[in-house]
């Protein structure tokens, strides 16, 4: 069942377009995926209370912490009047190799291969067009591709089990 489930996360990597230093890194992190998950398999989601609306709203906390653990989970801090987001947690290198990869294989039209670069590509190109800031824009991008694998290796699980 390993040796499956690593070609299953290998074919996700594939998908990507993640070259083999980018696959190890990212592997690096996120090994073991059950880490992630609750203890039927599953991808951990709190419902609460929201506390503006009153409604009850999802809190995807498998997310948030494989975020957190590729170094792309903005943290909030507050004092007084002031709030700031910022990254912080996980790996350095991990977000400096997901910035590489946004810059080399998202950004370059000729680099786009697979709908998922191609969708992740379009997404910068809108961004880049309403005039936001190129740094701003790659980060979003690699945080948009980050959500995207965690639901493709959760996908691929399901596809083993």
């Amino acid at each position: 069942m390993s040796a499956l489930l690593d070609f299953a996360e290998r074919q996700v990597f594939q998908n990507f377009n993640f070259g083999d230093r980018l696959q190890a890194v990212i592997l690096l992190q996120i090994f073991p995926l059950e880490n992630y998950l609750g203890e039927d398999g599953k991808p951990i989601i709190k419902i609460r209370k929201g506390r503006k609306s009153g409604q009850p709203t999802k809190r995807h906390l498998s997310l948030r912490k494989f975020q957190k653990a590729l170094g792309v989970a903005p943290s909030q801090e507050s004092s007084g009047d002031i709030s700031k987001s910022k990254v912080s947690g996980g790996l350095a290198l991990c977000r400096r190799a997901l910035w590489l990869w946004v810059f080399s294989a998202v950004e370059p039209v000729k680099c786009r291969t697979n709908p998922i670069t191609v969708n992740l590509g379009k997404f910068a190109d809108i961004e880049k067009i309403a005039g936001k800031p190129v740094k701003l824009i790659r980060m979003r991008v690699a945080v948009k591709a980050v959500k995207m694998l965690f639901k493709e290796l959760i996908l691929s699980r399901k596809v083993l089990d």
